[in-house]
C-alpha cells in the first residue's frame, strides 16, 4: 500500500475555518483580497470559531478572532492550528459593475494538510465536493443598503439553516489549489464595505500508518495478554480512533471486524498503542491505549492487520499491513519496526521493516518502542 501522499484511507466529512473575507470595497479600491489566508483558533470543545476580517484603501486587511457560534456545527471543526495551517482561500479579478451593482470576484481554494480533501479515500471525489459555506453575512457595514450571495450554488444546513455555498468537485491533495470559482454579491451603489465569514466543509483522508507489530511477547507472558500493535498519525489534523474497525486475517480468513468502541485520540506525529490487554502486570509492561481483548488474536505466521472506516454499507481501508514468516515477524519478545512512516508497510517481513533494537526494552514482554519512534527509524 502506497503510504502519506496517495494513500488509501477513509475520512470524515469536516468543518474547518478558514476565511472571513469581508469589507471588501466598493469600486475603485486598490486594496485588493488577494491572499487572505485561513485564520484558525482555539475555541472552547462544542463551540465554532472563526475570523472576521476587514478591508479598505488605508488600513489594508486586518482580522480579529469572531465569537463562538451558537449551537454545534455539523461536523468535526478543524484547524485548531497557526495561520493556513488547514485550507487557504484567495480571492482574485476583483470587479465592481455599479450598473447591476453586482460585486464579482475568482475564489480558489488550496489544500495545505498532508491530507488530501474533497474525497473520502484519495481516489473518489466527494460527491458533495469542497463546499466553501457563509457562516455570517454578507452585510454592509459601511454606508447603506443590503448585500447577498448572487449566484450560489446552493443553500445548506451547516451551522445553522439556509447558508449559500460555493462546490469545488475537485480532490486536492497537498498544496494544490482548485480551479477558480466566480463570486458574485449583490451589492448596492449606497455600500462602501461588505462582511462576510465564510468555512469549509469537505471530507479528509485519514493518515493512519501501523507502525510496529509484536506477534510473540517474550519470557512468561502469553501471547492472549502480550499482543499488540502501534498506529503512528503521519497526518496534519488529530484522529479519533473510535468507530473505526480493526482486524486480523489469518490462513482461515479475516476474523469478524471490531469496533474500537472508546475514544483514542492521535496527535499528528503521534503515536497510539492497541493490544489484547492493557494490564501492564500481564501483558508484558506496555502501556496500551486500547484493548480490543480477544477480538484480535495474531498468529505467529500468514497473518495480516486491517484498520478501516465503515462507510454507509462499505468499509474502507485505513491502513493494512500483512506477514508471512515467523522467523522473520514472530521473534520471541522482538518487535518488528517500520524504519519510516512513509514507506510502503504493506510487508512486514519486508526490507522496510526491521526487528527491535537490542536495547529498546519496553518491559518483560520484550523489544519495542511504543509510543515513540522506533528504534530501527532512519529519516
Amino acid at each position: 500500500m502506497s503510504r502519506i501522499n496517495g494513500m488509501a484511507s477513509r475520512a470524515a466529512r469536516v468543518l474547518v475555518p478558514v476565511l472571513a473575507a469581508a469589507a471588501m470595497a466598493a469600486c475603485g479600491d486598490e486594496q485588493k483580497l488577494t491572499g487572505v489566508e485561513g485564520r484558525t483558533a482555539r475555541p472552547p470543545a462544542g463551540a465554532l470559531q472563526a475570523f472576521d476580517c476587514q478591508a479598505s484603501r488605508t488600513d489594508g486587511v486586518t482580522c480579529r478572532p469572531a465569537g463562538a457560534g451558537a449551537g454545534g456545527a455539523s461536523a468535526v471543526i478543524l484547524g485548531q492550528g497557526g495561520n493556513g495551517s488547514t485550507v487557504r482561500v484567495t480571492s482574485s479579478n476583483i470587479v465592481y459593475d455599479s450598473v447591476s451593482e453586482i460585486f464579482s470576484f475568482d475564489v480558489t481554494v488550496k489544500n495545505v494538510l498532508n491530507e488530501a480533501i474533497g474525497t473520502p479515500d484519495g481516489v473518489v471525489p466527494d460527491p458533495q465536493g469542497i463546499q466553501v459555506f457563509f457562516n455570517s453575512g454578507p452585510t454592509v457595514t459601511g454606508g447603506t443598503g443590503t448585500a447577498s450571495v448572487a449566484n450560489a450554488d446552493g443553500t445548506g444546513t451547516f451551522t445553522a439553516a439556509n447558508q449559500p455555498f460555493f462546490a469545488y468537485y475537485e480532490i486536492l491533495e497537498k498544496d494544490e489549489v482548485s480551479a477558480p470559482r466566480t463570486w458574485r454579491l449583490n451589492y448596492p451603489n449606497t455600500a462602501t464595505n461588505v462582511s462576510f465569514t465564510v468555512l469549509v466543509e469537505t471530507d479528509v483522508q485519514y493518515l493512519l500508518v501501523i507502525n510496529e507489530v509484536l506477534t510473540n511477547p517474550g519470557g512468561t507472558i502469553a501471547d492472549t495478554n502480550g499482543e499488540w500493535f502501534e498506529v503512528y498519525n503521519a497526518g496534519t489534523l488529530a484522529v479519533n480512533l473510535q468507530n473505526l474497525v480493526i482486524a486480523d486475517s489469518a490462513a482461515a480468513g479475516r476474523r469478524p471486524y471490531h469496533v474500537i468502541a472508546s475514544s483514542v485520540s492521535v496527535a499528528p506525529g503521534g503515536y497510539a498503542v492497541l493490544g489484547i490487554s492493557a494490564d501492564t502486570l500481564i501483558n508484558g509492561g506496555v502501556k496500551v491505549d486500547y484493548a480490543y481483548g480477544s477480538a484480535l488474536s495474531l498468529a505467529n505466521s500468514l497473518d495480516a492487520i486491517k484498520i478501516a472506516r465503515v462507510y454507509g454499507t462499505d468499509t474502507l481501508t485505513v491502513d493494512r499491513a500483512a506477514y508471512l514468516s515467523a522467523a522473520i515477524s514472530a521473534q520471541n519478545g522482538i518487535s518488528r519496526e517500520l524504519i519510516n512512516p512513509a514507506l510502503d508497510n504493506s510487508n512486514i517481513d519486508g526490507a522496510n521493516w526491521a526487528d527491535a533494537s537490542v536495547s529498546a526494552i519496553y518491559g518483560p514482554g520484550g523489544r519495542g518502542t511504543p509510543k515513540a519512534q522506533n528504534s530501527a527509524f532512519v529519516p
